[in-house]
């Protein structure tokens, strides 16, 4: 069987290896341009040109399950997308019931009247979701000032 010498660069990276070649350590998505393949101990090399593949979402997380806020005032739900090395990360926004509470591409919730809605995060890979429950309360009314 045949062994081969990968070059990134022109330095070898990997020797005598038997194929199939394995590269590790690369990077979902992306172009690469520099390696080169030569039969183990030669000086001849191949130019070596690929792409790696999209990586997938396989989820999404929120950081809360739930979230209570009054009307008037606002929180931030944080979202973790997965894998970490998802190539689309990008997420939508949005709220069961926009009269009760509103949420915004940032996963800013905004309390709008008493009430109760769902904030859903949607990746756009994939479309994946995640959901926390919000409870809007009346605001409280400011303290009288006492003299």
């Amino acid at each position: 069987m045949a062994t081969f010498d990968l070059y990134n660069s022109d330095k070898v990276e990997q020797s005598g290896v038997e194929s199939s070649i394995e590269i590790t350590g690369l990077k979902p998505n992306t172009q690469y341009d520099d390696y080169g393949l030569a039969y183990a101990g030669k000086s001849a090399k191949t130019p070596l040109s690929f792409k790696t593949a999209t990586q997938p979402v396989t989820g999404v997380s929120l950081d809360k399950a739930t979230l209570s806020l009054e009307t008037g005032k606002t929180a931030t739900l944080k979202a973790t997308v997965a894998p970490t090395d998802a190539t689309n990360k990008g997420l939508n926004w949005a709220s069961t019931d926009e009269a009760i509470a509103t949420v915004d591409n940032n996963g800013k919730v905004a309390g709008v009247k008493v009430g109760e809605a769902t904030a859903v995060a949607t990746t756009d890979d994939g479309g994946k979701t995640a959901e926390a429950k919000i409870t809007v309360t009346e605001k409280l009314a400011d303290p009288e000032p006492t003299e």
